[in-house]
C-alpha cells in the first residue's frame, strides 16, 4: 500500500469515526435500542394488564353463575299461568290445598285478586277467613312459607274464642305474564 492510499484511508476512517458514526450510525442503534426496550415494556404491561383480566373473568364469570342462579330461583318462585285469570286459579288452588293439607277449615275463599300489575309482572293478593287451632295455623303458616313458590303472608287478622282461632289472611305471590296481545 502506498502512502498516498494509506493517507486517503486514515482520512476516510477519520470521515467514517468523525461523521458518519456520531451524526448516523450512532442515533440509528440507540433509536433501536429505544424501540427494542419499549417494545419489551409495551409486553411486559400487556403480559400483567392480561393477568389482571384473566383474574377478572374468573370474577365475572362467578358473578355471571350466581346472577343466573338468583335469576332460575326468582323464576322458581313466580305462580304458573299464560294469563291473570290461570294464575289466579293457581293461586287459589294452591291456598286452598295447603289450607285443607294443614287442617284449616275456610269459612271463604275469595277470588284471588290480579288487577294489580306493571307490564308483565302481576301481583296477586288471595284472601280467605279461616277457622283454626294454633297448631293447625303455624302448620299452615310453615306450609306457606316451604312451597316453591314465593309466597308471603301480607296481613293477618286474628280473634281468639274458646280455644279456636279465627280470622282472616291475605297472601301475596308473583307472576309474569306476557302483556294480552291486540289479536285476542
Amino acid at each position: 500500500m502506498t502512502t498516498k492510499e494509506k493517507r486517503l484511508l486514515r482520512f476516510a476512517l477519520i470521515i467514517f469515526i468523525g461523521i458518519v458514526l456520531p451524526f448516523q450510525l450512532a442515533p440509528k442503534a440507540y433509536n433501536y435500542y429505544r424501540n427494542y426496550r419499549q417494545s419489551i415494556d409495551s409486553l411486559h404491561r400487556d403480559i400483567e394488564l392480561y393477568k389482571k383480566l384473566g383474574k377478572q373473568a374468573e370474577l365475572w364469570e362467578t358473578e355471571s353463575q350466581r346472577a343466573l342462579q338468583e335469576h332460575d330461583k326468582i323464576n322458581a318462585g313466580l305462580l304458573e299461568g299464560k294469563n291473570r285469570q290461570l294464575v289466579g286459579l293457581k293461586m287459589e288452588s294452591l291456598v286452598k290445598e295447603i289450607a285443607q293439607q294443614a287442617g284449616i277449615k275456610f269459612k271463604t275463599l275469595d277470588p284471588a285478586d290480579t288487577s294489580y300489575s306493571t307490564g308483565e309482572w302481576v301481583l296477586v293478593i288471595q284472601t280467605m277467613k279461616f277457622e283454626a287451632s294454633s297448631e293447625t295455623l303455624i302448620a299452615f303458616l310453615k306450609a306457606l312459607q316451604n312451597t316453591k313458590e314465593n309466597l308471603v303472608v301480607s296481613t293477618l287478622d286474628l280473634r281468639s274464642s274458646r280455644n279456636k282461632l279465627s280470622g282472616m289472611i291475605k297472601i301475596t305471590g308473583f307472576s309474569r305474564v306476557p302483556p294480552p296481545s291486540d289479536e285476542e
